[in-house]
């Protein structure tokens, strides 16, 4: 009997001798964090007049900056990283910050930029508008990739009224750019002429509102993301969750109602290859909605495969995302499953505001303040960027390589890439 007593103790003391190793092994294996105290003072200062700094300087550098201020909007495509604003749209190289081609825009100080896009042969289009004065007629450039100017005109005010800002729009194979004005969802031609209007698919709101002795009056609309498909067809999606396919002549194919259940979907997008619109839901429980343009079938998927969750999610790599969460981010498993949390570490800047991932699945986190914070798929820090600006608006983009450009209102555009070794 005492023989089976010591026994167990053995047992019990190897068990807990396992436990403890293996706590400390898990504890050991935790992310880690680069000092805050260990940092390089950046040649560069946001708009409250204090430098940059750059954490992880051992390992990663500022490869070029650009002192391109006022781009408020930013696109990275191919070799070149287009830069937007009010007064001008620009393009420059990735590779050293050199400006390509600029395009100035001559008109009012009170015209601004509303929206844009590219089309998939590279063409660029711009909305621009005066929302305080509704007298002033919108302005539409088309510019190609080289920054000739394909096409600019004007819309009457009287027959085209923009809403306040343009939730989105897109354009078609030919040309033609689709977007939403006075309630209708419109087509028009490269040369501005009306090809079609539908109307009776998304609200339109029109309200008053005193400020001192000017009536402004704001117009809304309830749409949330226009897609053009390869058959040049549309897809309207509103937020109230309802969905309009459109023919390339603007007629109602089908309409559908998606899931309105309460939850923050992670991811979405248009799937060419497929023909299907796609949007993903991450933790607790990973969920695909698959929605086929053609015959407006609606799937839903409670148990993802990692296949569909790849069509969207922000990836990780292997079978893992991230995901949006209080106050960071989260990676996940396909099943919805966390992995592990990373916290934003800035006072007063808590929100993740943009999270991308590069191809070998490191992700990178800017927040409200223009600050990027970057970590390898363990959650370990490779860098932390430290902006912290009060006003002013940034962008980030992220190539294949791992550069990451952050394009600020500011301080201009500058690339981040890791120093070779």
């Amino acid at each position: 009997m005492r023989q089976k007593w010591i026994g167990i103790a053995v047992s019990l003391l190897l068990l807990f001798s396992f436990v403890g190793e293996h706590n400390l092994s898990a504890a050991a294996a935790k992310p880690k964090l680069l000092p805050s105290n260990d940092y390089l003072q950046l040649p560069y200062v946001n708009d409250n007049g204090k430098k940059l700094q750059l954490r992880g300087y051992q390992n990663f550098e500022v490869d070029w900056s650009a002192a391109v201020t006022d781009a408020w909007q930013s696109k990275l495509d191919g070799d070149r990283l287009l830069l937007l604003g009010s007064r001008f749209t620009k393009a420059i190289s990735t590779s050293n910050g050199r400006e390509l081609w600029a395009y100035s825009y001559n008109d009012s100080d009170l015209i601004f930029l509303d929206d844009w896009g590219l089309s998939t042969d590279g063409t660029l289009f711009t909305i621009r508008q005066d929302i305080t004065d509704k007298t002033f007629d919108p302005r539409i450039d088309l510019i190609d990739r080289k920054g000739n100017v394909k096409s600019t005109y004007t819309l009457p005010h009287e027959q085209f009224l923009f809403p306040d800002y343009i939730p989105s729009s897109a354009m078609d194979s030919q040309g033609n750019l689709i977007t939403i004005a006075s309630g209708n969802i419109i087509s028009l031609s490269p040369q501005g002429k009306l090809n079609w209007a539908a109307p009776d698919v998304v609200e339109w709101t029109v309200s008053a509102s005193l400020s001192g002795d000017y009536v402004f009056t704001s117009h809304e609309t309830n749409l949330e993301k226009l897609i053009v498909d390869s058959r040049n067809n549309v897809l309207v999606l509103t937020d109230s969750n309802y969905a309009y396919y459109l023919s390339n002549t603007g007629k109602v194919l089908w309409e559908k109602q998606l899931d309105r259940s309460s939850k923050d979907w992670s991811a979405s997008g248009y799937i060419p290859s497929t023909d299907q619109w796609v949007r993903a839901f991450g933790n607790p429980t990973a969920r695909v909605e698959i929605l086929d343009l053609k015959s407006g079938k609606l799937t839903k998927v409670n148990k993802p495969t990692a296949a569909q969750l790849d069509l969207v999610m922000t990836k990780a790599g292997k079978g893992k995302y991230y995901v949006q969460s209080n106050r960071g981010i989260t990676q996940i498993d396909a099943s919805g499953k966390a992995i592990w949390e990373y916290r934003m570490r800035l006072n007063g800047y808590t929100t993740a505001a943009v999270i991308l991932s590069d191809s070998k699945g490191n992700v990178y986190i800017k927040d409200t303040g223009g600050s990027v914070f970057s970590l390898d798929p363990a959650g370990n820090e490779r860098f932390v960027l430290i902006v912290k600006n009060k006003k002013s608006t940034h962008d980030i983009a992220v190539d294949e390589k791992g550069t990451l450009y952050l394009v600020d209102t500011h301080l201009g555009a500058l690339a981040i890439k890791p120093k070779k070794t």
